[in-house]
This record gives C-alpha cells, sequence and structure tokens, in this order.
C-alpha cells in the first residue's frame, strides 16, 4: 500500500465510478481496477461493491476512505513544509532613523535569492520586546538605550545633523549651541539625550515639535516649521533636494546604528552573515 494507491481510491470514491475516475487520472480503466484489486488483497478487505451505474463504499471502505483523506493532506503538508526550508524567512525590525540602511543591503539580497525578508518598524523598545518575545530574528536600533537584556554589535559612531530651511540654518552652524533659540524638530527617541546635552550647556532647547519618525521631521523641516536634528543614516530619507544639512560636532551627541540579538542563544547562520554584511569584523 502506497500514497498513490490512496490517491487512486480517493479518485475513484469522488468521482462515482472507475471509469470516470480512470478519465480524471488519465489513465485506462483496466490498471485502475487492477491497482484497486491489489489494495483490497493487500488490506483483506472489499472496499467497494461495484455497480452499474455508482460504486457504494463498505464500511471498510468509508474508513479507508477517511483515513486516505487524511495521510494525502499529511504528505501535501509535509511537502510543503520540506519546499519551505528551502525559502527561509529573515524577521528583522527596525527603527525608523535606520529604515534608509535597507537600501545598503541590496548586494545581501540577491546574495541569497531563496531568501525572503518580514520587516517590522517601530521604536527601540518595541523592537526590543519584538526581540525578546521571539517575534523577531534581529533588531536594528540606535544608542542610547538599555543593552541589559541582549546582545548589542554597534556600528562606528555617527554625529547628529542639522537638517532645515536657508531660513533657519548657515553652513557655519555646527554646535548644537547655535540653535538656542531656535525651532527645534526632534525624534521623541533623541529628545533626552539632546535636552541633556544642551542642559550641559546652560541652555533649555526650543523644541518646536516632537515626532515619532525621522521621516516625519524632515517632512516638517521641509515645511519651514523648524530645523530637524536627526543622524546622519537618515539623511537618506530626504527627498527636499533644497534642504540645507549641517552635521554638529558636538561629540556627546553621537549616535550608533545598533544590531540587537537574544542573550543566551546562538545567532543564526544568516543573521550573522547580515550583521557581517555591514562590518566583518563585529561578530
Amino acid at each position: 500500500m502506497d500514497i498513490k494507491q490512496m490517491i487512486y481510491f480517493k479518485t475513484i470514491v469522488e468521482a462515482g465510478t472507475i471509469s470516470k475516475a480512470a478519465q480524471v487520472l488519465h489513465m485506462a480503466q483496466p490498471p485502475l481496477s487492477m491497482q484497486l484489486k491489489q489494495l483490497e488483497d493487500e488490506l483483506g478487505v472489499q472496499l467497494l461493491k461495484r455497480g452499474h451505474r455508482k460504486i457504494e463504499l463498505t464500511k471498510a471502505g468509508r474508513l479507508f476512505y477517511k483515513r486516505s483523506l487524511q495521510i494525502i493532506s499529511l504528505s501535501e503538508i509535509t511537502l510543503h513544509e520540506m519546499k519551505e526550508t528551502q525559502n527561509e524567512t529573515l524577521r528583522i525590525g527596525i527603527t525608523s532613523s535606520n529604515s534608509a540602511l535597507i537600501k545598503k543591503t541590496q548586494d545581501f539580497f540577491n546574495q541569497y535569492p531563496t531568501l525572503s525578508f518580514r520587516i517590522y518598524e517601530g521604536t527601540t523598545y518595541e523592537m526590543i520586546d519584538l526581540l525578546l518575545s521571539h517575534n523577531i530574528d534581529l533588531g536594528i536600533v540606535r544608542t542610547p538605550f538599555d543593552q541589559s537584556q541582549v546582545n548589542a554589535y554597534s556600528l562606528e559612531p555617527e554625529p547628529m545633523v542639522a537638517v532645515g530651511t536657508k531660513e533657519y540654518l548657515t553652513p557655519d552652524m555646527t554646535s548644537i549651541e547655535n540653535y538656542k533659540d531656535i525651532p527645534l524638530i526632534i525624534h521623541q527617541r533623541y529628545l533626552p539625550l539632546i535636552s541633556d546635552y544642551c542642559l550641559n550647556l546652560r541652555f533649555n532647547p526650543l523644541v518646536k515639535m516632537i515626532s515619532d519618525d525621522c521621516r516625519t521631521s524632515l517632512i516638517w523641516a521641509s515645511s519651514g516649521l523648524g530645523v530637524a536634528i536627526v543622524p546622519t543614516s537618515a539623511l537618506l530619507l530626504i527627498q527636499n533636494t533644497s534642504l540645507i544639512q549641517v552635521p554638529l560636532q558636538d561629540e556627546g551627541l553621537l549616535t550608533s546604528v545598533t544590531f540587537i540579538t537574544r542573550k543566551d542563544e546562538a545567532i543564526l547562520l544568516k543573521v550573522k552573515q547580515f550583521i557581517q554584511s555591514f562590518c566583518q569584523k563585529m561578530l
């Protein structure tokens, strides 16, 4: 007894006659009848009562039909699962200020054509929660954040950049002190960092708007609402080429792109390869 015989039997039952089943299976009727007889001989029971117009299932036939459906379904599921193992999915969580980095991974994507990607976006804290709950394989966040629960692999620190229109910005405004009286647009993630740094310089920043997304900060800066303070990597998100971009030289405002994985777990090979596509020396 094999899966092919079960498929033959299922087709006969659903077609109603052996002749119709043979047509569905694109085979001659005699070989199909022979397969049915061999199956009954092997099982030692009669599965069908042959009639002139339509077959009728015996008690044993009804049970075997039910089991055949289960086994055929399980076989199809197993085949699908085996194929899916050849098409892995890498689940990546990423913050808005890092989303432009995806553009830099084209070579990695091309290197693994059967690898699929599921991208989740949110805040740093949401990415940590998703990682710890095993909903993502890798988080791409940005310092500073609490690293006690994760493994962290950071790229080289990069400066924050002031972005705005010529109404507010000139190329020589390279220190946050130059922005004492200028309306600022700041992602909530970096508000504590910037506010604390400004307080150490003995002034309160004029925060005009707090955003949840660096893209939003840049859009409002483009509209003339104020100056957006964003990480250097976020500049790839700029669509308005007329905006002025001034890197800030304040060392206290450096931030790093950081890859996070779960502690006390072996890093998946594809996760390790993905991280190494940014920096070979990180792992």
